[in-house]
């Protein structure tokens, strides 16, 4: 069922990657096209990143990231422990992307106790 919700977020405008990160697991699933490795390692330091500026800032907690340059990437955090990754071409329709998302959070999350 995991899978086809990522399949799901694929299919979205400019979205080619979908995977869900782990602070604690590490890549808990990932669907996207084929030889196409989830950047794991840089969204685990993007995450960390954003965890930080929670403490140093005290912002609160930090819910989104968003990024538009040569890609585009959404990491939304659904859980203490774990995100969601959406990533894609240029120009990929972001807020299509967190709407699709809100959509799906519960079950996600429902899926990852």
């Amino acid at each position: 069922m995991l899978q086809r919700i990522l399949t799901g977020f694929t299919a979205l405008p400019g979205a080619e990657q979908a995977y869900l990160v782990s602070r604690r697991d590490g890549l808990v699933a990932a669907v996207g096209k084929r030889n196409q490795v989830p950047q794991v390692d840089d969204t685990t330091q993007l995450i960390q990143m954003m965890e930080s500026l929670e403490e140093h800032l005290g912002l609160g907690r930090s819910l989104e990231f968003w990024s538009e340059g040569t890609e585009t990437m959404l990491i939304s955090r659904i859980s203490e422990d774990v995100s969601i990754v959406l990533t894609g071409k240029k120009g990929g329709r972001i807020a299509r992307w967190r709407h699709a998302i809100e959509n799906d959070v519960e079950m996600i999350s429902a899926l990852m106790r």
